[in-house]
């Protein structure tokens, strides 16, 4: 038994090994029972068709079996099906040897040359295919060069021939020398790429992890920023402020929904930005986002000027205008259009930038089908402009236009991969001045028949407890919640939200998922475990994955509310819980 341990490999690396060799055995099974049938076939030609089919027979029976016993094999734990699983790769490659032995005995054309070849092709597969899990390797050259030593050994006895066995011997020696030197070379190769995989595996955990919880530690000042900016917005009387404390809010919802790419891109699942297409008004975006761009463009010194081109038709037709209404998402033509404002402005010294946009219909439609059209947006600067040569690795992640500048050099990657992820581009074409830029995106003219009337939420006599530890967070909740003329009480802990309920039963619970001490699990447990009528419970939570937000649900939460709150995601939360709503 002393032996078998020393002989047998130990570890989660063995048997990491024997999987990536079984999965490679098995991507290139085709190919190898291909080759290998016609190498058994050949052999047929200088021995009887019986044998080599027998050979033939033993040998796919062999490495089958073998398959069998490596799958979810773990030497430490299946030593006699590991011995097993070596004793078959053994006996497969001296089944496949045994006809070679035979031919090498013979003295007619091209037989030893067969022979030769024949071996040289198992040893090559040994020392590449079967390289991952060194054992099964080493066995299978084992076999085979004892097979092809006695074959070669019985030749020359029978032809009295010292000196050419001693080459031929020579000669098998160098091909298994190079074939062990081959295996060990690739065995390390193997072993070097799956230690690196396993470093990024878990480099890609620890960043998912710093990602999450960063995201979950700027939830909480931006939603301060949202909540209070909504308030001030809703009783601001001055538009101008209305305006600015708009823009605030905007651009906090927008790094909110930045925060959730960076949780789905952390999760590798897609690793792809989603897309939300609702219906919107694509000049009011655009607008609204050169907008955003004209005081960095004032400080600067620069000019910033937006055109809307309507396009002329042919035969005198109507010119055709950017749409009202279309559907597209609009969060992501914003980061498109803003990362290339951002550049004209940080690569342009004197003069300034334009935004031309324009807008096609779909050429070609499918019948059925509903009609696109092409939202065509030029920004040109007057900047030093782009050779042909940095055109070229331009959109590739980390190149930067100039060493000066500041930034990761990422900006044009990502917003080609979001033009060309919603089925358009993002392209820097030749000009005469400066650098163009030109993104196509595909919208759906949509038609907005009747607005919908806003729905409040009242919420008059309705007692509502908010649970975090965060007084921010709760202040919030708390001013969205009496803005709906909601009773609200406050809880800084699980320990005295539980306190509040036993003394004043709530109609709804706002509960934090992460608080220190009695956490929000924690808290919802003893909720649930209290007498009375069921007490209905939504979460304010940073999480905002599918499987997070399932897994609270099955532990006995009524619902869940993202963080940073809005009023009208706050609504939709509420409102299938307070169903009590009217309509102004």
């Amino acid at each position: 038994m002393r032996m078998l341990r020393f002989i047998l490999p130990q570890g989660d690396t063995a048997r990491a090994e024997i999987e990536q060799q079984v999965q490679l055995l098995l991507r290139v099974e085709p190919t190898r029972l291909l080759t290998t049938s016609v190498a058994f076939l050949l052999t047929a030609v200088f021995l009887p068709i019986w044998l080599a089919l027998g050979a033939m027979g033993l040998d796919l029976l062999l490495e089958s079996l073998g398959l069998r016993l490596m799958r979810n094999l773990d030497p430490a734990r299946h030593r006699l099906r590991y011995l097993a699983a070596l004793g078959t790769v053994i006996l497969s490659e001296v089944s496949f040897a045994l006809p070679c032995l035979l031919i090498w005995q013979q003295e007619g054309d091209f037989a030893k040359a067969t022979a030769v070849g024949l071996l040289s092709m198992t040893l090559f597969q040994l020392s590449t295919v079967r390289a991952i899990h060194l054992p099964f390797g080493m066995a299978g050259a084992i076999g085979a060069g004892l097979v092809a030593a006695i074959g070669n050994g019985y030749y020359w006895w029978h032809q009295q021939s010292l000196l050419g066995f001693a080459i031929s011997s020579m000669g098998l020696l160098a091909a298994l020398a190079y074939a062990f030197g081959a295996m060990f070379s690739n065995h390390a190769l193997h072993v070097e790429l799956m230690q690196r995989g396993v470093k990024a595996d878990a480099a890609n955990r620890a960043k998912g992890r710093f990602l999450a919880q960063m995201s979950h530690e700027l939830r909480t000042p931006l939603n301060a920023i949202v909540g209070m900016g909504e308030a001030e917005l809703a009783q601001s009387p001055d538009p101008a402020a209305r305006a600015r404390m708009g823009t605030l809010v905007g651009s906090a919802m927008d790094l909110a929904a930045i925060l959730d790419d960076i949780l789905q891109m952390a999760a590798v699942e897609e690793q792809q930005l989603p897309i939300r297409p609702v219906v919107a008004q694509p000049r009011a975006v655009i607008e609204a986002t050169v907008a955003l761009f004209q005081p960095v463009f004032d400080r600067a010194g620069l000019w910033l000027r937006l055109d809307f081109v309507d396009l002329r038709q042919a035969g005198g037709a109507a010119a055709l205008q950017v749409p009202e209404h279309a559907e597209f998402d609009p969060q992501r033509l914003r980061q498109c259009l803003s990362n290339l404002l951002s550049n004209a402005q940080k690569f342009t010294q004197t003069g300034g930038a334009s935004v031309r946009v324009s807008y096609r219909p779909q050429s070609l439609r499918a019948p059925g089908k509903p009609a696109f059209g092409v939202l065509q947006i030029d920004v040109l600067d007057t900047g030093r402009g782009i050779s042909a040569i940095e055109r070229a690795t331009l959109f590739r992640p980390f190149q930067r236009g100039d060493s000066t500048h500041a930034g990761s050099g990422l900006g044009l990657a990502i917003s080609r991969g979001i033009a060309q992820q919603m089925q358009g581009d993002l392209e820097c074409l030749p000009s005469p001045t400066g650098a163009l830029f030109r993104l196509t995106l595909p919208i759906r003219p949509a038609e907005i028949t009747q607005s919908t009337p806003a729905v409040a939420m009242d919420l008059t006599g309705r007692h509502i407890l908010v649970v975090d530890d965060i007084a921010t967070n709760r202040l919030v909740a708390a001013t969205y919640l009496r803005g709906m003329q909601a009773r609200v009480e406050e809880a800084a802990s699980g320990a005295a939200a539980l306190s509040k309920i036993a003394a004043a039963r709530p109609d709804l619970v706002l509960l934090d998922l992460h608080m220190p001490g009695l956490s929000g699990a924690e808290t919802l447990a003893a909720i649930r475990a209290l007498p009375g009528p069921h007490l209905t419970v939504v979460a304010m939570t940073a999480d905002t994955s599918v499987a997070e937000r399932a897994q609270y649900l099955a532990a006995g939460l009524d619902g869940c509310v993202t963080k940073p709150l809005t009023l009208q995601a706050l609504q939709l939360g509420l409102a299938p819980h307070l169903a009590k709503a009217v309509r102004r």
